[in-house]
């Protein structure tokens, strides 16, 4: 059985009130985790995946083609800081 993509507006707003992973900016853009789970070409990762990134990190991130490796050039354990944030938050939020 297949899960369902998390989509909420909701969960976004409050990852863009984190400061970007790589460089500590505030003002970001709520990056998808390409590598986080395997959706198939050109869909989306569910919002669960979202992580704060400013926008010269995410196009960074997005131009180099190889996000995998660009986290961990960046030294960033970017699936944990996802999978945690996104815990921390359904446990808070439950309704």
């Amino acid at each position: 059985m297949n899960k369902e993509r998390l989509r909420s507006e909701r969960y976004l707003k409050h990852i863009r009130q984190f400061p970007c992973l790589v460089c500590g900016k505030v003002g970001v853009h709520a990056h998808h985790l390409r590598h986080a789970d395997h959706r198939g070409w050109g869909l989306k990762n569910g919002d669960e995946w979202a992580v704060p990134l400013c926008a010269d990190h995410h196009m960074d991130c997005h131009r180099t083609g190889k996000e995998k490796m660009w986290w961990a050039m960046n030294g960033i354990d970017s699936l944990a800081w996802a999978e945690e944030t996104f815990k921390d938050w359904e446990k808070n939020n439950a309704d």
